[in-house]
């Protein structure tokens, strides 16, 4: 059974590397090369909506998703360290992996998804804003087809990076460890 998913996770790696639209290469680069910033640049525009309308939500949502970020950054480096899953480009010869796209260290899971599947979980489930939650999934999911599109993540990776985000962000806003800071900052 563990062939099999690895057989079926190669070949839909390879299928989506080759049959990518080309013409848009350009656009998911700047995206994945810059997804971190634009990441927390959404959230700051969360920020700014604070200190101009002065819902708290808005600040508190911004700050559980940078917290969330930070404990996925430590699991996923983690779990790459112990499974140390190698990058399709190192696999696959058909795979030309372009110099402007960062894909160094091992593969699973994708740093990239679970970062921005983290934002995106903290965003849906404290904000319930249809417009913010519909534009950071669409953001999540540009990144998880670019990291897919470039051949530096198999689908299993961004499955392991979706879930690890999933996860994270359902333990931690079980326990909403900031809700008591914001309960007496409202005194």
């Amino acid at each position: 059974m563990i062939d099999f998913i690895q057989i079926w996770d190669q070949n839909l790696e390879q299928y989506i590397y080759l049959h990518r639209y080309k013409g848009a290469d350009s656009f998911l680069t700047c995206a994945t090369v810059n997804a971190t910033y634009i990441s927390f640049g959404l959230l700051f525009l969360l920020v700014l909506i604070y200190f101009y309308n002065k819902k708290q939500i808005y600040l508190y949502a911004a700050l559980n998703a940078i917290i969330v970020n930070g404990i996925t950054f430590l699991i996923t480096s983690t779990l790459k360290i112990l499974i140390q899953r190698p990058r399709p480009y190192e696999v696959n010869k058909l795979i030309d992996i372009s110099p402007h796209i960062n894909g160094g260290g091992f593969s699973f899971p994708s740093g990239h998804t679970t970062e921005v599947f983290a934002i995106f979980f903290s965003i849906a489930f404290l904000l319930k804003n249809k417009f913010f939650t519909g534009l950071f999934l669409l953001w999540a999911l540009l990144i998880a087809y670019s990291r897919m599109a470039f051949g530096v993540h198999y689908p299993i990776d961004i499955l392991g990076g979706i879930a690890v985000s999933g996860l994270t962000t359902a333990v931690w806003l079980k326990y909403q460890p900031l809700k008591k800071l914001f309960n007496k900052l409202n005194g």
